[in-house]
């Protein structure tokens, strides 16, 4: 449409210039005229693509995900994945919901699809290793989340949840240690930080005992006997409320781990 309207322009444009008999202020009157219909089109067709572009099923289903809407944002992604099954970010919007469900192995297979299509993925990295610990698989998690901090050393929090593994899962003070030692080396602008610090110095005291797998006196349990209270061993989401779009452009990494509202 553009192209047939420039060359219209183009003929009129000439025809004006060419015509020497013609009135100057007619012709200035014409040659304005035709610029500004050239203008109004190519600014309504830029409007009209956009505007297309917004009503695509993954775009409708961003805007109902953030407004946790999540039912209707699920059949969107769903119908983005038929005519785009290439498009990584939908499977890893769809991964989060099928997360928000619980519907783990669902998620992880959504997930592992992500990053196949988009392996510089530290944020799907980082969710598989969520995963794989909900479902207590301790070996599969590490591994994860150790990958996610490789791919991108500014997620800082997977350390936090290499640790959190370690002590919940596995029950290894050491490794415990270590890793909330290096987690709070990288980021002392944590929140926790102190109650990390805190916890670490309990876990190094040859007479605090892990309570073994299946003990009636849960971690948790065990550590506010020692006087620490983590605020919330998840912690808290905020990257999936309403309004938080950035999530899946990277802007706001650190937010990531705050998963239990998802």
């Amino acid at each position: 449409m553009l192209m047939r309207l420039y060359c219209f322009y183009v003929f009129c444009y000439r025809h004006i210039t060419d015509n020497n008999t013609g009135n100057t202020s007619m012709k200035k009157i014409a040659l304005s005229c035709l610029i500004t219909l050239l203008s109004v089109t190519i600014a309504y067709t830029i409007s009209f693509a956009a505007k297309k572009d917004d009503d695509t099923p993954f775009k409708k289903g961003v805007k109902y995900f953030y407004q946790q809407k999540f039912e209707i944002a699920e059949l969107l992604f769903q119908e983005e994945l038929k005519n785009n099954p290439e498009n990584a970010l939908a499977y890893s919007y769809l991964g989060d919901i099928f997360l928000y469900k619980k519907r783990y192995d669902g998620a992880l297979q959504l997930y592992i699809k992500a990053l196949e299509l988009n392996p510089k993925s530290a944020e799907d990295a980082f969710r598989i290793g969520q995963v794989y610990y909900y479902k207590k698989q301790p070996e599969e998690a590490l591994a994860y989340f150790k990958k996610a901090f490789s791919l991108n050393p500014q997620l800082k929090f997977a350390y936090y949840h290499i640790g959190l593994t370690y002590l919940m899962l596995l029950r290894d003070k050491e490794k415990t240690i270590e890793s909330w030692e290096k987690f709070l080396a990288i980021a002392p602008e944590d929140p926790q930080y102190e109650k990390i610090k805190r916890v670490i110095e309990l876990l190094k005291d040859p007479k605090f005992v892990l309570p073994p797998p299946g003990s009636d006196v849960s971690i948790e349990e065990a550590l506010h006997l020692g006087g620490i209270i983590l605020d919330d061993v998840q912690r808290e989401a905020q990257d999936k409320r309403a309004g938080h779009e950035t999530k899946k452009t990277k802007n706001k990494l650190e937010e990531i781990y705050r998963d239990d509202e998802l």
